[in-house]
């Protein structure tokens, strides 16, 4: 088995949603300066990047990301169902769900997208996902705690509305069992031979919503 990583780096040019954002880290101390260590500061937006959104993201009674223990980010059953969009298309809930196995933890959507990622159509024309799928897995699949997608946004830059709707019913506090947390923009382009686990590392920072993440996992050679 080994360990890879299902996020990105973060560049000085990435992708987010509608378009792309610059990160141009700030050089506060150099040794070559005459520091005695380097120090860089960076300024960037929390849902540039792999990230993940919490219930706080959309009902200002939700938790934010920093609200949960150590041991939510822990997965031990995942499934990765693998999937094809077409730009701006939602992901419905159709044969994919005959995929789902109860006890699962996290689900990840394997699109292709990420392919993509280099372009502006990875920001621009984006597929995303109907509400319906949210309620879908917090009805029948109470088990489940977080999906994640290797496109941009569960929600399309083409359907704005759909996309608003869709992150709520993921992430209702008031909805059915609990919310399911959204971590996207994933690396998935691993073979994914098998999937062991999934470990989420968050930014903790008090007073944000949601945060960027590094995502790693563990899968069988």
């Amino acid at each position: 088995m080994k360990h890879v990583y299902l996020s990105y780096s973060m560049t000085s040019k990435n992708p987010v949603y509608g378009g792309v954002a610059d990160i141009k880290p700030f050089q506060v101390k150099s040794i070559s300066g005459g520091s005695s260590s380097n120090v860089y500061s960076v300024t960037m937006q929390n849902h540039w990047g792999t990230h993940v959104d919490a219930p706080n993201h959309f009902f200002e009674n939700g938790l934010t990301v920093n609200d949960y223990p150590a041991d939510f980010w822990f997965f031990k059953f995942p499934i990765v169902i693998r999937i094809d969009l077409k730009p701006g298309e939602l992901l419905r809930c159709a044969d994919w769900i005959e995929s789902m196995k109860h006890g699962t933890d996290i689900v990840l959507f394997k699109s292709g997208w990420g392919k993509l990622r280099k372009t502006e159509k990875y920001g621009m024309d984006n597929p995303g996902m109907h509400p319906e799928v949210g309620f879908f897995l917090r009805e029948k699949y109470p088990s489940v705690r977080a999906v994640g997608i290797d496109w941009v946004s569960i929600s399309s830059f083409e359907n704005r509305d759909a996309g608003r709707e869709a992150h709520r019913a993921f992430l209702d506090p008031e909805g059915s069992n609990n919310p399911v947390l959204i971590i996207e923009d994933m690396d998935l382009s691993h073979d994914f031979k098998g999937l062991r686990e999934v470990w989420v590392a968050p930014l903790r920072v008090e007073g944000i919503d949601s945060a960027p993440c590094t995502v790693m996992g563990l899968i069988d050679d």
